[in-house]
């Protein structure tokens, strides 16, 4: 907690400055970061402070398209068969997370 007894958004506040100064594929990778640490449960800070910054990126990104070009990109990635075991784990992941939050948004 802060001194205003309001958390502490050190990661958010970061990246927010740096939100416009980078591109999308800098803000995508940012935020499949925050994937990460969201479910790895490894913190840099507080949970709160990653869910935070997890919603400022989509929001970001959703709001340029970028969002929608990366899920295309990703599934057709996945369908090559030519991705690591590692990338195909984390296109997976974010086809997931998209298509549970699109859901959520149009249902």
């Amino acid at each position: 907690m802060g001194t205003t007894g309001e958390p502490e958004l050190a990661v958010y506040q970061g990246h927010l400055t740096q939100l416009l100064k980078g591109d999308d594929r800098q803000n995508f990778r940012a935020l499949m970061a925050q994937i990460r640490h969201i479910t790895t449960r490894s913190y840099e800070t507080s949970l709160y402070d990653h869910q935070q910054t997890f919603r400022l990126l989509w929001r970001h990104l959703e709001h340029t398209g970028h969002l929608r070009r990366a899920h295309h990109d990703a599934r057709d990635r996945l369908a090559t068969g030519l991705v690591t075991a590692e990338e195909a784990e984390e296109l997976e992941l974010f086809l997931t997370l998209y298509a549970r939050i699109r859901a959520g948004t149009t249902g």
